[in-house]
């Protein structure tokens, strides 16, 4: 889950790049910074931490107001849910300890 979860991070930090709307800088913004902050949280296995900045993707189309741009939203849309779903099931479902419970631990 880590790479994926870190694939997906550097994938939203490429999108503005592939999909041509790096010249709207809220778009261009948002998707670098979120997708920095899921990249560092894929390589410390924070899967909690990575489904909430995954749920601020899905919003920040609206919040910013780039939601006009439809390939910054469908970006955020797509991408933010995999992060949503795939970190979330991991963070709160699936019963397996993560490094988050294990150096509260020691």
């Amino acid at each position: 889950m880590k790479w994926i979860t870190v694939i997906l991070g550097i994938a939203l930090l490429l999108t503005p790049f592939l999909f041509g709307y790096s010249g709207t800088s809220a778009a261009l913004w948002t998707c670098l910074i979120i997708g920095a902050i899921i990249t560092i949280l894929g390589f410390i296995q924070s899967y909690k931490w990575a489904a909430g900045v995954g749920v601020l993707t899905l919003i920040a189309p609206w919040i910013l107001g780039f939601s006009g741009i439809s390939a910054a939203l469908w970006s955020c849309l797509i991408l933010g849910g995999l992060v949503v779903i795939l970190t979330g099931y991991r963070g709160f479902l699936s019963g397996q300890p993560n490094t988050e419970n294990i150096q509260q631990r020691a």
